[in-house]
């Protein structure tokens, strides 16, 4: 998002390094009372042509793009300069836990996806408008795949051709500055859904945000563009609606977002139906409080399955997890939550990312899930940031519905690796048993190796294991002195049992940020 030169409503703390143990651990259930609205959305739409959109030249300047923390400053701006000690300890893989996720069709070996059907870089520094970070994400669709990052939206043939390309303010037909981009695919509708954030107008404008769902499969043909207006208790006059998220279930859109005014207020989940959404129809939801970067969780399964609820996950540090249910989240009555504070206690990211031949560090973020966690069955699948002894490093593992209990392990590339900027995408395989693709990036200073790209995963049957050093690279980049964002988001896209598209950042021989791209394949 825009940084907006805001002072910090509370004071920053460091939390001290931990190393995560790759075990299950216990959850603490919790009864908690329905969450009140406290606000309201609804917007009309407006029918954009791909085609007809025109490049925007004020586009190619602005300030930096920083997600903000609870503190109001840039989310890792708080986390030390140092210089890592020693290495980190070779983990034992997770034992399978019988009732855990993953645990049909039998035993299997650790392996990362075994095919890469493509390896492209995506759009750059230069085409997203001088902008940092990238934002990065991609959806990959039946034919096409759709990258956004900051300022700029690009759809590829599945070999990694370029069909078109638009920047978002002009796709949108935004006079405000636009940021933070999100898109995701509907395999049972056959559309792309988007969501982008906006710099307030004026401190006594609404609040808003821009969503644009596809007429068709087709991302180069015809979209509805909604300028999504909010109010209530929520949502004051000249609110900003940072680092928004982009979910789904098989009949809505699932969003939440992080508000600003100036300094962090609150954070808000809500719904919209998708009759509404694909059929350029008006709409209006109600808005639910939630804590702090609560990600909404997306329905895994192709087509997409019907389920009796939809969820939404937050990363909460030095406690574990706050899980939301929302019911009717295509309305009417939609209600929201909190289902389980889950016991799972775990430290952000100790440190800034250290590169090879620079004093300039990266920012790791914050220990937040910085993408849409997975529901594949009774299983929310999910990875974000953590402390691996002093190191930057990953977690992942799943949490299961019936009784909130966490299954989590760890991952990282090397020893002396920094890990960080993960996601992840599953599928159901049959019988318990899933694909899994995890996503990130790392440096590894002490074997000279700059911003590199990782996919790493796990076969039907291999449990929630530690993954450590097996995954595939795909692409090795460079140092950086005039960068240090990072990121603020990678993505997977899961195409079907056997395929997912990977969306990562690195840094290019000319310091500035490029992508990445990859489809791999388990099958």
């Amino acid at each position: 998002m825009i940084l907006k030169r805001w002072p910090a409503v509370f004071a920053a703390t460091v939390v001290p390094s931990l190393l995560v143990a790759p075990v299950s651990l216990a959850s603490a259930h919790t009864d908690a009372a329905r969450i009140p609205a406290g606000g309201t959305g609804a917007a009309t739409a407006r029918a954009v042509q791909v085609k007809d959109v025109a490049e925007l030249a004020a586009t190619t300047a602005g300030p930096e793009h920083v997600p903000l923390g609870q503190d109001g400053r840039p989310a890792g701006a708080s986390l030390p300069a140092a210089a890592p000690r020693g290495t980190k300890p070779v983990a034992a893989s997770t034992a399978r836990v019988t009732g855990g996720p993953n645990t049909g069709r039998g035993v299997r070996p650790l392996t990362a996806p075994g095919t890469i059907n493509a390896n492209f870089n995506g759009i750059d520094q230069a085409g997203g408008g001088g902008a940092q970070p990238s934002d990065i994400n991609a959806a990959s669709g039946a034919t096409q795949i759709v990258e956004t990052v900051n300022r700029r939206f690009t759809v590829y043939d599945k070999s990694g051709g370029q069909q078109c390309t638009a920047t978002l303010a002009g796709f949108l037909g935004a006079t405000e500055d636009v940021f933070d981009p999100r898109v995701q695919y509907d395999n049972l509708n056959d559309r792309f859904s988007m969501v982008v954030s906006l710099t307030p107008p004026s401190a006594t404008g609404a609040a808003a945000l821009y969503v644009a769902t596809s007429q068709s499969g087709n991302a180069c043909g015809g979209w509805w563009v909604f300028r999504v207006t909010f109010n209530g208790s929520l949502y004051p006059a000249g609110t900003l609606l940072d680092y928004p998220q982009l979910g789904q279930d098989r009949d809505a859109l699932l969003l939440s977002s992080n508000n600003f005014n100036p300094g962090y207020i609150n954070s808000a989940a809500f719904s919209i139906p998708k009759s509404a959404a694909y059929s350029g129809a008006g709409f209006s939801f109600p808005a639910f409080a939630v804590s702090f970067t609560t990600q909404p969780v997306t329905v895994g399964g192709n087509p997409i399955p019907p389920t009796a609820n939809s969820y939404f996950l937050s990363s909460v540090n030095g406690t574990g997890y706050n899980l939301y249910r929302m019911t009717n989240s295509a309305g009417p009555g939609t209600t929201l939550t909190l289902q389980s504070t889950v016991n799972s206690a775990f430290n952000g990211p100790p440190r800034q990312v250290n590169q090879p031949g620079t004093a300039t560090q990266l920012d790791p973020l914050d220990g937040r899930i910085v993408w849409s966690p997975y529901q594949v069955g009774n299983f929310i699948w999910f990875t974000h940031g953590i402390a691996i002894a002093g190191f930057p490093g990953i977690r992942y593992g799943a949490i299961r519905l019936s009784d909130n209990v966490p299954f989590v392990a760890i991952a990282y590339r090397s020893g002396t690796s920094d890990d960080f900027n993960p996601s992840i995408g599953v599928s159901d395989a049959g019988g318990n048993g899933n694909n899994i693709w995890l996503n990130w990036a790392y440096t590894d200073p002490a074997a000279g190796v700059a911003t590199s790209v990782t996919v790493d995963g796990v076969l039907p049957g291999g449990g929630v294991p530690n993954l450590i050093g097996t995954g595939a690279v795909l692409v090795n980049g460079a140092s950086t002195s005039t960068n240090t964002r990072f990121g603020d988001y990678s993505s997977v896209s899961v195409e079907n049992t056997c395929t997912a598209v990977v969306a990562q950042q690195f840094f290019a021989a000319g310091e500035d940020w490029n992508t990445r791209l990859g489809r791999l394949s388990f099958c």
